[in-house]
């Protein structure tokens, strides 16, 4: 039998933790509470002043046995993107939802009361616990696809991310706002739902659309010719580009501007021979 004291169970101000428990449990059983009353500093007193058929301590006896110690919990933290899996995870794993979620109850503290209300044995529940501890660790190691988008680019690579999910996921992005963050668009593959290989699949689209970009971007101004060389001209450019690290269309643009500019060979070489 776990320890029957409500001191380590708290993760609020005094008995807040088992004040939201009792607050949720008890109106769950009919009782009108009155949706200030959630925040009420004397809550508890308020409880048992408002619950003449249903005995407080009754259900005290009962929170002992379905409330895990808090550290039992203390890897929930108060990141936003893990806090919406979680409540998202709890819903739809351990169908735990509240009717009427009261003002002032959100965040971790959420997390926590909607696993405190998860109405199974402690022993039960702490298995349930650590196998969502274990699939959130799990999960996140999915991150890595998104690599791409962290850096000094990250901004702009998102934002031009988004672009790409508006075309391409219109129903899942209708309403919701633009993304610029890596952790932003994290969050928006959580809410969808998508598996390991969709994320890849659409994180590869999105690269390959910005280096077709980029390409069109530097082709700005350019056109493309195709040209007949000779093997021994071919082997020069070769090693001209070798030598001074660059390509095929560097080293024959940088010719033709040096030539263009200057005006030496082709003028000798037009007064000794022909050029064809």
């Amino acid at each position: 039998m776990r320890g029957t004291t409500f001191d380590k169970y708290q993760h609020r101000d005094g008995d807040a933790r088992i004040d939201a428990w009792l607050w949720l449990t008890i109106r769950s059983h009919g009782v009108p509470l009155s949706s200030d009353s959630f925040n009420r500093k004397d809550v508890r007193q308020y409880l048992i002043d408002s619950t003449i058929e249903l005995h407080v301590n009754t259900f005290l006896k009962v929170a002992e046995r379905r409330i895990l110690p808090l550290n039992e919990l203390e890897w929930i933290t108060s990141d936003d993107r893990q806090i919406n899996w979680l409540i998202s995870y709890i819903r739809n794993m351990l169908h735990v939802t509240i009717s009427f979620k009261p003002p002032g109850l959100y965040g971790r503290d959420l997390v926590i009361t909607l696993i405190d209300l998860y109405d199974v044995e402690l022993d039960d529940k702490s298995s349930a616990v650590a196998k969502i501890n274990w699939d959130w660790n799990e999960y996140i190691k999915s991150d890595v696809i998104f690599k791409w988008f962290e850096g000094k680019e990250e901004a702009i690579r998102c934002e031009f991310a988004w672009e790409w999910l508006v075309d391409n996921k219109r129903l899942e992005t209708q309403g919701k706002a633009p993304i610029s963050s890596r952790k932003g668009l994290l969050m928006f593959f959580d809410a969808i739902g998508v598996n390991d290989a969709q994320k890849k699949l659409d994180v590869a689209a999105i690269k390959r659309k910005w280096s077709q970009q980029k390409y069109r971007a530097g082709m700005k101004g350019k056109s493309q010719y195709n040209f007949v060389l000779s093997d021994r001209a071919i082997a020069d450019l070769d090693k001209l580009a070798k030598q001074y690290e660059a390509t095929r269309p560097q080293i024959i643009e940088a010719l033709i501007e040096m030539e263009a500019a200057q005006g030496h060979y082709l003028r000798q070489k037009a007064q000794n021979t022909s050029l064809n």
